[in-house]
C-alpha cells in the first residue's frame, strides 16, 4: 500500500488546451479514490499521469511519499486495470495471471502459489485452463483485474474497467471489485464517468469539470451538500432540481419566493445559513432532490401548485414531471450538460414562466398526466446556490477547505 499525492498537477497540450489544470489530491493508503466527471473532464489524463502514460506540464506526483515524475510506468510499482481486457488469447488464464511474475523471474513455486490464490478470491479457480475466448465478458475483466492484483503492487490504476461490459453485468462487476479492493486495502484510483459507479464503490469521490477538480468527499457528502451547481446537477439521479428564487427578508422573517409561491425559513434554517440574508431582494439558484418532493396530503407548510405532464411507473416507485410556476435557471453554463432542463413545456399558456420539476412519489398513489397536483417543499430541505458563481451558498457546519474549488 501506498499514498498517492498529486501536488499542483497539470497537462497543457501544444495547442495550449490545458486537459488538467492544477490537480491537488491526496489518496490516503489503503484509499478506493474514484475520480468522475463527464467525456472529457481530464479524469483519465490525470490516471495516464500518475501511471506514467502521459508527460506532466507542471507539478508532481508522489507514491509512497517519493517524487515519479521521471520514472518509467515499470519502475512505479502500480498496476492498470483497462476497459480492454488486454488477455494474451493464445494464453490460458494461468499463463495470463502468471506471466508478470514469470517476467519478473518469481520463482515457480511461489507463481502457483500466488495464482492460485488470486484465482481462488475471484472465483476463477475452474477456469485456469481456459482461454479467454471461452470465457465471459465479466469472467475476462476479472482475469485482467487478477493480472494486476497478483503482482501485489503499491497500488491500482482503474480506468472504466466496466464499460465494456451490459448493465447487469456491471452492478455485479462493482460489488465484486468494492470486496476485493475492501479484502486487499491496496491503494486504488478508480476513473469512470458513471457516478452511480463512483457513489457506490468509492471510500470517496473526486469530481472533476473542464480539467478541474470540482469537489472531493465521500459520496453521502457530495450528495447532501454539494459544493456548487455542477456537483449539484452531476451527482445524483435523477439529478436534482434546480430552478430560480428570490430571498427576501420580510420585517424579522427569511422567505424563498418561488414564482408566486413564498417559502417562509424556519428560524433554524436562517441561522444555519447567515450569508442568505446577504442575498435579500436578489436572484438565487435552488435545488431540491427528487426524493425531497413530497404529495402535499396531510402537509401543513407550504405548497407548489402545479400540473402533472408524465409518470414513469417504476415498480417500486413513481417518478413524476411536474409542471410548475417558476423561473428556469438561464445559468446553464454553470452545470452539468446533462441535466439541462427540458425547454418550455408544450401547451403552457396559463403559465408565463415555468420549469419541470421531477418527484419521487409513493407507487400506490393514483397520478395521471395532465392532473393538477400540489407538492409540498420542506425549506429545511432546499439548496441555495449564488447564481453568479455557481458556488454553494452553506451551512454554518459546513466547512471551507482545499477539497472543495469554487
Amino acid at each position: 500500500m501506498a499514498q498517492i499525492e498529486l501536488v499542483h498537477l497539470s497537462k497543457v497540450y501544444g495547442n495550449d488546451v490545458a486537459a488538467v489544470r492544477d490537480l491537488n489530491l491526496d489518496v490516503a493508503e489503503g484509499e478506493f479514490m474514484v475520480l468522475v466527471g463527464p467525456s472529457g473532464c481530464g479524469k483519465t489524463t490525470a490516471l495516464r499521469m500518475v501511471a506514467g502514460l502521459e508527460e506532466i506540464s507542471s507539478g508532481e506526483i508522489r507514491i509512497g511519499g517519493k517524487v515519479v515524475n521521471e520514472l518509467a510506468p515499470r519502475d512505479r510499482d502500480i498496476a492498470m486495470v483497462f476497459q480492454n481486457y488486454a488477455l494474451y488469447p493464445h494464453k490460458s488464464v494461468y499463463e495470463n495471471l502468471a506471466f508478470g511474475l514469470r517476467m519478473r523471474k518469481v520463482p515457480k513455486a511461489e507463481q502457483k502459489e500466488r495464482v492460485e490464490e488470486i484465482a481462488r478470491i475471484l472465483g476463477l479457480g475452474e477456469m485456469l485452463h481456459r482461454r479467454p475466448a471461452q470465457l465471459s465478458g465479466g469472467q475476462r475483466q476479472r482475469v485482467a483485474m487478477g493480472r494486476a492484483i497478483v503482482r501485489e503492487p503499491k497500488a491500482f490504476l482503474m480506468d472504466e474497467p466496466l464499460s465494456n461490459l451490459d448493465a447487469k453485468l456491471r452492478v455485479q462487476m462493482r460489488a465484486e471489485i468494492a470486496r476485493i479492493q475492501q479484502a486487499l486495502k491496496v491503494t486504488t484510483v478508480y476513473v469512470t464517468h458513471d457516478q452511480v459507479e463512483a457513489m457506490t464503490m468509492g471510500h470517496r469521490v473526486a469530481v472533476m469539470r473542464d480539467g478541474e477538480l470540482q469537489q472531493v468527499d465521500t459520496p453521502q457528502r457530495l450528495y447532501d451538500a454539494p459544493a456548487n451547481l455542477f456537483v449539484a446537477s452531476f451527482v445524483g439521479s435523477p439529478p436534482m432540481n434546480l430552478f430560480e428564487a428570490v430571498v427576501e427578508r420580510d420585517d424579522s422573517r427569511l422567505v424563498c419566493r418561488i414564482g408566486e409561491t413564498e417559502l417562509e425559513l424556519p428560524a433554524d434554517v436562517a441561522a444555519e445559513r447567515p450569508a442568505l440574508a446577504n442575498y435579500s431582494g436578489r436572484p438565487v439558484a435552488v435545488g431540491i432532490r427528487p426524493e425531497d418532493v413530497r404529495e402535499a396530503a396531510g402537509w401543513d407548510g407550504a405548497r407548489l401548485r402545479g400540473r402533472i405532464l408524465l409518470v414513469e411507473s417504476l415498480g417500486s416507485e413513481q417518478l413524476v414531471h411536474i409542471e410548475i410556476a417558476a423561473t428556469p435557471l438561464e445559468r446553464s453554463d454553470l452545470i452539468d450538460a446533462a441535466a439541462q432542463p427540458p425547454g418550455p413545456p408544450l401547451g403552457v399558456d396559463d403559465l408565463e414562466r415555468a420549469v419541470t420539476l421531477l418527484g419521487r412519489f409513493d407507487r400506490h398513489l393514483l397520478l395521471a398526466p395532465g392532473e393538477a397536483v400540489e407538492v409540498a417543499i420542506d425549506p429545511r430541505l432546499l439548496h441555495f446556490f449564488d447564481l453568479e458563481t455557481g458556488v454553494a451558498i452553506p451551512a454554518v457546519d459546513v466547512p471551507v477547505a482545499a477539497e472543495v474549488v469554487s
